[in-house]
């Protein structure tokens, strides 16, 4: 009798045993089931992510590309080269006009000119860029490159000569480089600069 009673007593702790094993199994199904669920979740998240941003990036790309034939700037798109970097274009104002002959070169005015698009800002070294031009603390510089002895060389030349004043130069016309929204008057001359004389 000892021996059925031992028996019994055994089945009975197996069976409990089982049935704490097979609960502990499926909780952790059901927790793999949850973090199965999460992990496909957040996929598809990360994918509509991506998605934005990709859309967001090559609107970028295109108005970057349109920007020389934009009427709202008025300068001719032969005067706009793409530089690329810190600033998308180096615009030449004028430049087409003096090549025809129907205006002369002391008119030309250069203009550092970025394209933003949607909710884009300026970086902080796109900021400094505008701000030293801004401010005049621009030159031209004029660079002769010759071969001697198989070598490559670089000498300054001075044929044009600097202009250093200090004071920015009159006629540019100013991009506030905190806020680079809009498009510039052009029909007359920025309030911070002295007109001609």
């Amino acid at each position: 009798m000892a021996i059925v009673i031992a028996a019994s007593l055994l089945v009975r702790s197996a069976r409990a045993d089982a049935t704490a094993a097979q609960q502990r199994a499926d909780q952790a199904l059901e927790e793999l089931r949850t973090a199965l669920e999460n992990h496909q979740r957040a996929l598809a998240e990360r994918g509509k992510a991506a998605a934005r941003s990709s859309r967001s990036t090559f609107d970028g790309h295109v108005a970057e590309n349109a920007f020389p034939y934009a009427a709202e700037h008025g300068y001719h798109p032969k005067d706009i080269v793409h530089v690329g970097g810190n600033i998308d274009f180096l615009v030449f104002d004028g430049l087409f006009e003096i090549r025809q002959g129907t205006r002369k070169p002391e008119d030309l005015t250069i203009v550092l000119a970025d394209v933003k698009y949607g909710s884009s800002a300026l970086t902080r070294e796109q900021r400094a860029v505008l701000a030293a031009m801004n401010d005049g603390r621009t030159r031209g510089e004029y660079w002769k490159a010759r071969e001697t002895n198989g070598q490559l060389s670089y000498q300054p030349r001075t044929e044009v000569a600097p202009a250093r004043s200090g004071k920015p130069i009159v006629g540019i016309r100013r991009i506030q480089a905190d806020s680079f929204e809009g498009t510039p008057d052009i029909t007359k001359p920025p309030p911070d600069v002295d007109a001609p004389n």
